[in-house]
């Protein structure tokens, strides 16, 4: 394949011919898979498909530049009337599909060293000054890991670290990254300050997330927790119903939900918000939510600021 996902794990590659991809594409759904298939066609450029519990959400065709098609129109540009397909097929999570999309979208980015005499401890310590979010990339001659940085000093907060014989997830964990006995061979650091459609599906997810779990926590302070059960029961039967994959537990956001675009992540996140403004007009008044939401928002930096503006029309002045 042209451009190949953490050639360094232990996975199969399946040969078949290219006409029963459909079957393959439609077992992986029906057993509500979340991960990265990859494709390679003979003659053909490779191709990257990204699921979230079996829905195909995004493709990504590799030559030479990385190219975002239509999850429902990709396959018709492809000639499956001869020849074969390999296939491989990675297990993530819906966290870690969101850092692999970032990077297929960044692979422009030529990696480098790791400066002489700097260990990554201390690398990483460094790239924590780094003021927007940022996803590290690091090679070794034997594993890969990636690992998310919210920006502002903050530490990592998610992780994924993939070797020869494991694949591991941890919210934040860096002990297999710095405990790894290999030389790292590249590192890189994929700036939120590049444009491009998965970062601003990770800042609204962020931006989503925090905000919503930091009204919920005002609310209770001003009203009780039981009228704020309400609520979070009225979102969690909205989410469960359209087979959205976010919860709410007490004031914690936990947002699995994978989009096919900022703008389809943007329309989930406006109607599970209008339904917390809605209650909380009616139990506070317009313009005290209007401070709480001024006073959440003024909390997170500027780039999670810039996507409430620009895709929920949230702007805290």
């Amino acid at each position: 394949m042209a451009y190949s996902l953490f050639p360094s794990a232990s996975t199969e590659i399946n040969v078949i011919p290219a006409g029963k991809l459909p079957t393959f594409i439609s077992s992986y759904k029906n057993d509500f898979q979340t991960g990265v298939v990859e494709v390679d066609f003979q003659n053909h450029s490779g191709h990257h498909l990204l699921f979230a519990r079996g829905e195909l959400v995004n493709v990504y065709r590799h030559a030479g530049n990385m190219e975002r098609l239509a999850p429902a129109s990709w396959f018709q540009s492809i000639d499956t009337s001869k020849g074969k397909a390999h296939l491989r097929a990675l297990a993530l999570t819906p966290q870690a599909v969101r850092l692999v999309k970032i990077l297929l979208e960044q692979t422009a980015v030529s990696p480098t060293p790791l400066p002489e005499n700097t260990s990554l401890e201390e690398q990483f310590q460094t790239w924590m000054k780094h003021p927007a979010p940022a996803l590290a990339h690091i090679c070794w001659p034997s594993a890969e890991s990636l690992a998310l940085l919210p920006g502002d000093g903050s530490p990592p907060h998610y992780t994924l670290f993939v070797s020869n014989n494991q694949i591991l997830h941890s919210a934040g964990g860096m002990m297999a990254l710095y405990g790894w006995k290999e030389p790292c061979s590249a590192i890189s650091l994929l700036s939120s300050e590049v444009h491009t459609p998965a970062w601003d599906e990770y800042l609204l997810h962020y931006s989503f997330s925090w905000m919503t779990g930091h009204l919920l926590e005002r609310l209770i302070e001003l009203t009780g927790p039981s009228l704020v059960n309400t609520i979070i029961r009225e979102i969690n039967f909205v989410t469960a119903a359209h087979g959205w994959n976010i919860s709410i537990n007490g004031t914690n956001v936990i947002d699995q939900t994978i989009s096919s675009s900022p703008k389809d992540a943007a329309d989930v996140y406006s109607r599970l918000l209008e339904i917390l403004f809605r209650h909380m007009d009616m139990m506070i008044g317009a313009d005290l939510l209007a401070v709480l939401m001024r006073e959440s928002a003024l909390h997170l930096s500027k780039p999670y600021r810039s996507v409430l503006q620009e895709y929920l029309l949230i702007t805290p002045v």
